[in-house]
């Protein structure tokens, strides 16, 4: 952790709200993509990031300068995101539609000439979405830091608390569940 960044936490715990925006601006947008990457939507990735930061704000004086604040900060935007993809699950089983069993279908876009690989590029775009729903919160948390934002196991492991062997677990699972749900768009692009 860098000095600057030392000074940053000690003017926050004490009282200094400029120094705790800078610090949350060193990693808003880093968190924003994280959840948005979990969420799988924005206004939800915003209500996490919106949680994440009330929640730092709030225990800013637990900070224990064991990890660098980044890691502390993501580990609570992870946290607070995985929280509210339950909450939406929990709701959407009680929603009016769950009970009745009728799905609404999003609406189709229309554009006056596609040309068939935008068509093959949505649709693909959708199957990873859909495939990235059926992963858990854990494989898709692990999968999103790995793949999509570049972190190392290590500091996966640091920002999820958790085992390297763990997150390398959940890792292979959430790779596994991937490739196979896109198993057909491999064979498309093959042939």
């Amino acid at each position: 952790m860098d000095p600057q960044e030392i000074d940053l936490i000690h003017r926050a715990q004490a009282g200094d709200a400029r120094a705790f925006e800078e610090l949350v601006c060193r990693y808003d947008r880093r968190i924003l993509q994280l959840a948005h990457g979990i969420l799988g939507n924005l206004p939800d990735a915003y209500d996490a990031y919106q949680e994440a930061l009330v929640r730092a704000y709030t225990r800013l004086d637990t900070f224990r300068f064991e990890s660098s604040f980044g890691t502390w900060f993501i580990r609570i935007a992870i946290n607070q995101a995985l929280n509210l993809r339950k909450k939406l699950r929990w709701k959407q089983r009680l929603s009016l539609d769950a009970l009745t069993g009728t799905k609404a279908e999003p609406r189709a876009v229309h554009r006056a000439s596609r040309p068939d690989h935008d068509v093959m590029n949505e649709e693909l775009t959708q199957h990873i979405q859909q495939s990235m729903e059926r992963l858990s919160d854990r494989e898709r948390a692990v999968f999103v830091l790995k793949h999509m934002h570049g972190y190392k196991i290590r500091e996966i492991a640091g920002m999820i608390d958790c085992a390297e062997g763990t997150v390398k677990n959940y890792l292979f699972r959430a790779t596994r569940k991937m490739r196979s749900a896109l198993q057909p768009y491999y064979e498309d692009m093959s042939v």
